[in-house]
Order: C-alpha cells, then sequence, then structure tokens
C-alpha cells in the first residue's frame, strides 16, 4: 500500500506530463506576446488568465476522448495539472507586468532623452551598462521603427549581455518566491485551509469525466458564447447587433458639481467576472462594490466642501498601500506560530516532517538567503546602497506575500500600485535615497509596477492542486521552474523579433511606452524637485491601515459583521473600478441562492457559473486564435476604450 501510494504520488508531475508542458510553453508564451502586444488583449491583467484555461479546456476534450480509444496513455487529472501549472507560470512571465514591461523599459531612455527634458545629464550617467542594449542610433531606430531583423550580428551583439542578465535576475527572483511558498505552504492549504477560488474550475475540469455532461454547465456556457459570437461578428461586420458587456460610462448622469465627482464610474457585464465572483466570500464581494461607491461618494463629498485643490486628496492611493501592509502585518501574526515550527525543523538534525513539502525548510531558508545575497550584489554593483537594498526588496516579498494570501483566500482581481520605490520615497524623500538609488529603483519597476500578474500567487495555487490531485509537490516545482526558464528564453526571443520586424512604436499597436514613459517622467520630477517625507500622505497610510486593523478586529470579534477587511484596498485600487458591477451582480444572485436554495442550490449552481468563465475564455480564446491567424484586430471579450493603467 505504500508503495501504491508513492507510486501515485509521482503520477502527475510525470516526465511525459512535463514534456508535454515544454511544447505547449512556447506556443502559449508566442500566443500571449504577439495576442496582448499586437492586439491589446491584456487578459494578463486578470486574476484568471484565458490562455491556460483555453488550452486546458482543449486537452480535456481531447483527453476524454482519448480514454475512450485507448484508456492506457489517456492523460491523469495530475498530469493535466502539472500541465496547467507550467503554462499559468509561463503565463505570467509573458504577461503585461513582466516581460512586456521589460521591453518597454530597456531603451526608454535613449531613444526619449531630449534637450528639454536633460534625461542625459539627469540619469545616464547613473545607468549601468548591462543594463540595456548598447545604443548607436540604428539600434535604437530599428527597435522602434522595425523593418529589419534581430538576426544581424550588431543587434544579437548587443543584445546578449541585457538578456543574460535579466534572464539570470527574473529566475533567481522566481526561485526566492518557490521558497517563500514552501514555508507558509503548510499553514495556509493544510491548516488554515483556504478556499483557493482560482483554481476550482481547472481542478473541476481534469478530475470528472461528468463534468462536460452537466446540462447546467453548458447552459451557462452557451449565454456568453452567443453574446461573443455577435459582437465578435460586429466587429467583422458592422452590420451586426453589438450587446454592451463591457465598460458603459454613466457620465452623462452625472452633469453637474459636485456630482461630477462621479464622471468615472462605469458599469460591465463580464460574463467570465460574475462566474468568478460566485466563488468569492459573500463578505468579500459585498465589501468591494460596498467601498467602491462609498469611494465614488466621499470623492463628491471632498469636491462639495472645496478639498479638490489639495494633489490627491483624500489620497486613495495612500490609504490602499496601508491596508495592504496592514493586511501583510496579519498574515505575518497569523503564520506566526507555523514559521516558528519552520524555523526549529530546519535546524534539527532528526526532523523529517518537511519531507512532503516542495523543498526541505532548510533548503528554503538556505534558499531565500542565498537569493537576497544574489539581489543584494546585483543591486549593489548597479548602484545601490547598502541601507536601500534591503528596504526595497523587503517592500516587494512583502507585497508579493500579501497578494498571494489574498488569492488563495478570496481570488479577487487586484492592482497594488504601491511598488517599492513609491512607498520608499512618501516615507523618506527623495534626498534621502540620491540620484543612483532612484534611477536603479525606475528601471526595477518593470516586475512590480502593479502585481497583477505577479508570479507568487500563480507559483502557490499549484501546491494546493498538488495537494487535491495528489501530485509530489516537489517534481511541481521543479517541473515549473523549468518551464519558468523555457519561458523567459523564448518571451526574449519573440519580443526582440517582434520589435525589430514590426517597430515597437510602429505596428506593435500595444507596445507599453506608458509604463516606461511614466516611470522615467517620474525619475526626472525627484531629480529635478527634491521633495522632503510625506508626512501628509504618510498620516492617510497610517489610517489606511489603521482602519484595516479596525475591520480585522470587528470581523473577528462580531460573525455577523459585514465587512470584510481585505475589501477596502482593493476598493480603493483601480481593478475594481471595472468589475465593482459584476461582483454587485454575483453577490446578489449567490446571496439570493444560497437563502432560498441553501446548500444544495449553491452545490447544483456552481456548474452554471464555471460555464459563464468558461463560455467567455473560449469563445474569446478562438476569436484571439482567429486574429492572430489572419493578422486582424478581432472583438476581445475584456476590453473596452480605455488602456489599463
Amino acid at each position: 500500500m505504500q508503495e501504491t501510494s508513492k507510486r501515485r504520488k509521482y503520477e502527475g508531475a510525470t516526465a511525459r506530463a512535463i514534456q508535454i508542458g515544454l511544447f505547449l510553453v512556447p506556443v502559449n508564451v508566442y500566443w500571449v506576446t504577439v495576442v496582448e502586444m499586437k492586439y491589446r488583449a491584456e487578459a494578463t491583467a486578470l486574476p484568471i488568465f484565458i490562455y491556460p484555461i483555453f488550452i486546458l479546456f482543449c486537452l480535456v476534450v481531447f483527453n476524454n476522448c482519448l480514454s475512450k480509444v485507448w484508456e492506457r496513455i489517456s492523460l491523469s487529472p495530475g498530469e493535466l495539472l502539472t500541465i496547467y501549472s507550467m503554462l499559468v507560470i509561463s503565463t505570467s512571465i509573458a504577461s503585461y507586468g513582466m516581460l512586456q514591461d521589460l521591453f518597454a523599459f530597456f531603451l526608454h531612455p535613449y531613444q526619449f532623452a531630449s534637450p528639454e527634458n536633460e534625461w542625459k545629464e539627469l540619469f545616464f550617467h547613473y545607468i549601468p551598462p548591462w543594463f540595456t542594449a548598447n545604443t548607436p542610433y540604428d539600434i535604437l531606430a530599428e527597435y522602434y521603427e522595425g523593418d529589419s531583423t534581430l538576426y544581424k550580428a550588431k543587434h544579437l551583439n548587443a543584445w546578449v549581455q541585457p538578456v543574460l542578465v535579466w534572464t539570470v535576475f527574473t529566475l533567481v527572483l522566481l526561485f526566492m518566491l518557490h521558497c517563500m511558498n514552501t514555508l507558509v505552504r503548510r499553514q495556509w492549504v493544510q491548516t488554515e485551509r483556504l478556499a483557493f477560488p482560482i483554481i476550482q474550475l481547472p481542478v473541476a475540469m481534469v478530475q470528472s469525466s461528468r463534468f462536460l455532461r452537466n446540462g447546467f454547465l453548458w447552459l451557462g456556457f452557451a449565454i456568453p458564447a452567443i453574446l461573443d459570437l455577435m459582437n465578435g461578428l460586429h466587429v467583422l461586420f458592422p452590420s451586426v447587433p453589438y450587446i454592451h458587456l463591457k465598460l458603459t460610462s454613466i457620465s452623462q448622469y452625472f452633469a453637474e458639481k459636485p456630482w461630477s465627482a462621479m464622471a468615472g464610474t462605469r458599469l460591465s457585464f463580464y460574463p467570465f467576472m460574475i462566474g468568478l465572483g460566485f466563488f468569492l466570500p459573500l463578505d468579500l464581494s459585498f465589501t468591494c462594490w460596498f467601498f467602491y461607491v462609498l469611494r465614488r461618494l466621499i470623492s463628491v463629498f471632498t469636491t462639495y466642501l472645496g478639498l479638490t485643490h489639495l494633489p490627491g486628496f483624500p489620497y486613495f492611493h495612500e490609504q490602499a498601500g496601508g491596508g495592504w501592509f496592514c493586511l501583510f502585518f496579519i498574515a505575518i501574526w497569523a503564520t506566526r506560530k507555523h514559521l516558528a515550527f519552520v524555523f526549529r525543523t530546519a535546524f534539527s538534525a532528526t526532523a523529517s516532517v518537511d519531507a512532503d513539502e516542495p523543498m526541505r525548510y532548510r533548503t528554503a531558508l538556505i534558499g531565500l538567503a542565498s537569493g537576497f545575497l544574489f539581489m543584494a550584489i546585483f543591486s549593489a554593483q548597479a548602484g545601490m546602497s547598502i541601507v536601500a537594498i534591503p528596504i526595497f526588496f523587503g517592500l516587494y516579498f512583502a507585497i508579493a506575500l500579501v497578494i498571494t494570501r489574498l488569492r488563495a483566500e478570496f481570488g479577487a482581481p487586484h492592482r497594488i500600485s504601491n511598488n517599492p520605490s513609491d512607498v520608499m520615497v512618501t516615507c523618506f524623500g527623495t534626498l534621502a535615497w540620491g540620484g543612483r538609488n532612484l534611477t536603479v529603483m525606475s528601471f526595477y519597476q518593470w516586475f512590480n509596477r502593479s502585481y497583477r500578474s505577479h508570479a507568487n500567487p500563480n507559483q502557490f495555487e499549484p501546491l494546493k492542486m498538488a495537494e487535491v490531485a495528489n501530485i509530489n509537490s516537489r517534481r511541481l516545482v521543479w517541473a515549473m521552474m523549468l518551464g519558468s526558464a523555457v519561458a523567459l528564453i523564448v518571451g526574449m526571443w519573440i519580443n526582440l523579433d517582434m520589435m525589430y520586424r514590426d517597430g515597437a512604436i510602429a505596428r506593435v499597436s500595444f507596445f507599453k511606452i506608458w509604463v516606461s514613459n511614466t516611470a522615467f517622467r517620474r525619475l526626472e520630477n525627484w531629480l529635478y524637485h527634491p521633495m522632503p517625507p510625506d508626512l501628509l500622505r504618510m498620516t492617510f497610510m497610517g489610517g489606511g491601515m489603521a482602519l484595516t486593523l479596525i475591520l480585522c478586529v470587528l470581523r473577528m470579534r462580531f460573525f455577523w459583521w459585514p465587512l470584510h477587511p481585505a475589501g477596502y484596498p482593493l476598493a480603493l485600487s483601480s481593478s475594481i473600478d471595472y468589475f465593482w458591477f459584476t461582483f454587485f451582480i454575483s453577490w446578489a444572485l449567490k446571496a439570493v441562492i444560497l437563502k432560498y436554495g441553501k446548500v444544495r442550490g449553491y452545490q447544483r449552481a456552481i456548474p452554471f457559473f464555471f460555464g459563464l468563465i468558461l463560455g467567455d475564455f473560449i469563445t474569446g480564446g478562438l476569436w484571439m486564435v482567429y486574429g492572430v491567424l489572419t493578422r486582424q484586430q478581432v472583438y476581445m471579450i475584456y476590453l473596452n476604450g480605455g488602456t489599463w493603467y
């Protein structure tokens, strides 16, 4: 029996599953990069990625057919989830927020420096030469204008060093996140048994052959599929009616002051987000839309009082930052006993309780310490001070832990724009850091700008899937790291090939130029206008921490308390601006179902809401494939006219 159990533990991360994953990772990275950069499919800004779900659905359908013909060679649920995990992490790496942002940063200062902005005099001497490619004029011009090729000796020679530098940097960063996840896995997965709403759909897809036979699933599938089909045909043939599912402005109803402060309010009816919102806890979905509406009303009230002359008042950005850091301290406090256990186990000569962990606790701690040492040496060589380095990366990993906890517990969309450099300047001013620190931190912003597609939760959720599907988590982590290396290499190549062929600002329609422009204009402002610590913004940050803590205490003391502490900083982030009304819809539907249908009614409704997600994603994915094959703009299921910022 022990041998059988051990054998089954390896059924998921098998050699053939890893091989299939490694074959599909380049396909997935190419799809993500081309569709998002050329056709503006910013799906990687969503909490659940459309690309891995689409590929997994195709694999499940094929595997079900194969099992009827030749069951012995069909893939097991664990193998399918191993492939899915590799696809998810490769999507995160190729995403808007990782590689797509990195290629916006590489050459931006050199291309857009001018006598007017004086960037060359301000900070060029602070830029490490190994951060970017060598920059003679023709390399810059061909990168941004296109009609050239990567496969010239001068281009390849210029890019070898920065590609190698940032590939190694990113792999070390990803490994450190794996180490951090190992330290909290047992507490969050086995002790607290967090809900992991994001993984419910992929796990349900692979675990039962009856999944695709459920009538409610196909009813839910049909609704967005028909709507997306009509809207897709409308893009190609404008005579076909268009049905508004995306953001719809209601500004026309708020023309007069002070109500004009609500002019940015928009409604959306995204089917996939209604489906995903159904799996959120009722108190969280209620808190998200409640605080969003309250935020809008506060804007009206401040306009009425004439406080709009204070830039940024009432400082929602800083309040959200305080809320996130409070949630980090709460998470650490709740996990403190387990972390003490981890340290005891790591330095015990005989303990074997961590044998089933993704890595031994001692290995994870040594890996984390070694990673920090690498980051310290790397950053010090780039020019950061010995004081700035631990603060910067400490803030980065704190936010990474918060969003991982948030995703594991709630699965809500998030956009944390309180990046480390922002917080450090707010709390200490610019003079405390100097131009060299500020320049390096501005370059680092490519991997910590908004955290929406952050790798950490996408590496942690497979550890829960490993427990559900009886996959050996250690092999799964190595499979994800191997997939990450392949995704980085392929992603670097695809981006460079596309830039020189189509031109970053010529035919790469949605090259993320605004990301790097924001970072370097902010750096310009910091260097031109040195700032002291901003006590007012720090006060509001402290207020955000205090309010989050109060909400947490009230939730623990009173079981009937309806507001969840995580919903407060979530509602202050711009992601909720896109989805607050879908959360309201899913909250209302779930509340009615639970009230009148009880638990059984809720369980019977689950396939319908799975269908809403699948119908939207599969139809939207098919439109994306059609767009890539025909090289034209097609209907995208989650965008309107505006851009995500």
